[in-house]
């Protein structure tokens, strides 16, 4: 018996908040249940392309997510700080992405930013698999 693999390594998982206004932020997932990353130094495994509301009614709902390293072509990721074109970008606290601290800091470096962003904005980033640096 043979099955069909994804053409993208994009994943319909359940999530562990109302993560309906959570587009590009990073976390893990452990079973079937994604979570917002809080952490700037434990490597995310994915970032949320589409995110559901679990609210009444939607207790059903998944929010679709991309597992870093493994994605074809660009995707959003959200500001933590203000972003310059061309930067690497680091994990932050919050599941979101701030300019990479560069050597002698710990930091998950997970992609390089396409275009400038602000803080609290969604911008297209090139994903890498995950290296923690020091």
């Amino acid at each position: 018996m043979s099955k069909e693999y994804r053409s993208s390594a994009i994943i319909p998982l359940t999530p562990a908040a109302d993560y309906s206004a959570s587009k590009g932020y990073l976390g893990t997932f452990s079973g079937e249940t994604f979570t917002v990353s809080a952490s700037a130094t434990v490597p995310a495994t994915g970032a949320i392309i589409e995110g559901n509301d679990t609210a009444a009614g939607y207790a059903n709902e998944k929010v679709a997510v991309g597992i870093l390293g493994s994605l074809d072509g660009t995707i959003a990721m959200r500001a933590g700080g203000t972003i310059a074109k061309g930067t690497r970008l680091q994990q932050n606290t919050d599941g979101t992405v701030v300019t990479d601290l560069g050597p002698g800091n710990a930091r998950v470096v997970v992609g390089v930013a396409c275009e400038a962003a602000v803080a609290g904005e969604n911008f297209e980033v090139a994903p890498i698999t995950p290296f923690i640096g020091a």
